[in-house]
């Protein structure tokens, strides 16, 4: 017997629904390239990506150096678009040297979204990052307030060069001067991601700088032979320590008093957001132009009073995501 008109559509329609849940089902395939891999910052990001991708059904790839090195980057980069995936996240170390590569993916109709640091030209489409020249800024304000604003102090950069490094010093260093024009802040050292160059500079400046006040620094690699110097020199408690991020060995020292504040990223926000969003974009869920380009997420200070505050804890960074 012929089915009904009624009853045909019904199914017709059964059908479509069916297919529509089917293929919005369907994995995605997105490749995640880390600046780094093997510290916490970096494992807390992988975290939340992870958590987004069960969330969003995509099937996510992680692979990146042992080092903050284009050079060495790049091979990872390579590996992960030869594999052709439908979307991108990349964490760049050198903004200027991955410009041409990314601008080729997004024409070839591959979406790419950075992470941690931007890129010199907005090419990608979107950077998720923090607002580094106002973690700085705020850098400045817990300094002064735990060492004062007179003596000398020493900002601790990564290399020239790195706009969001560099960012983080600008904004302490201009907004410490500033503030505070009776302090004297010494020649920016730059250890690149050295632990024993940081711990190395930081005794060198203790030796020659009887009045030396306070460290600053942007990395949590430099952030510790920073801290191992100013412990070896027995100056815990009178050279004031503030630092970028919040590895479990740093949060541990700030409990112990070898850190005076820490200025705190989301990483696990970044990963988390970067892989909702690309998946959304792959699916035409989210409009393309509907995405800004900057998406800056605010950061934590945390000292000894907040540390124990639940909603301050949760932003530390870890190295499992048990």
């Amino acid at each position: 017997m012929p089915a009904s008109p009624r009853i045909t559509a019904v199914a017709l329609l059964f059908l479509a629904l069916s297919a529509g849940s089917a293929l919005a089902r369907d994995k995605v395939e997105i490749a995640f390239l880390p600046g780094q891999v093997g510290i916490p910052f970096y494992s807390t990001m992988q975290c939340g990506a992870q958590k987004a991708a069960a969330e969003f059904d995509v099937t996510m790839s992680w692979a990146g150096p042992a080092d903050w090195d284009v050079a060495l980057q790049q091979p990872f980069i390579d590996a992960a678009v030869q594999l052709k995936p439908q979307g991108i996240v990349l964490a760049p170390t050198d903004g200027g040297a991955l410009i041409t590569q990314v601008q080729e993916l997004e024409a070839k109709g591959t979406p790419v979204i950075t992470v941690d640091a931007p890129l010199n030209e907005p090419v990608e489409t979107q950077n998720i990052q923090s607002n580094h020249r106002l973690g700085g800024e705020a850098a400045a304000g817990a300094m002064a307030e735990v060492a004062g604003d007179e003596g000398s102090f020493l900002a601790i950069g990564m290399r020239p060069g790195l706009p969001d490094i560099d960012a983080r010093v600008e904004g302490f260093v201009e907004t410490f001067k500033r503030a505070h024009p009776k302090a004297k802040l010494l020649p920016i050292a730059y250890p690149e991601t050295s632990s024993t160059k940081a711990a190395q500079q930081v005794a060198a400046a203790i030796q020659s700088t009887p009045d030396l006040k306070g460290v600053y620094v942007t990395h949590s690699a430099a952030a510790t032979g920073a801290a191992a110097a100013i412990l070896e020199a027995g100056k815990r408690g009178d050279i004031k320590l503030v630092s970028f991020d919040a590895d479990p060995q740093q949060v541990n020292d700030l409990r112990d008093g070898v850190y005076d504040a820490l200025i705190v990223q989301q990483p696990y926000q970044m990963g988390y957001d970067a892989i909702r969003t690309l998946a959304g974009l792959i699916r035409k869920e989210i409009p393309r132009a509907s995405v800004e380009h900057d998406h800056f997420l605010p950061f934590v200070v945390v000292t000894q009073r907040n540390m124990d505050d639940p909603a301050v804890a949760r932003s530390f960074y870890t190295t499992t995501c048990n």
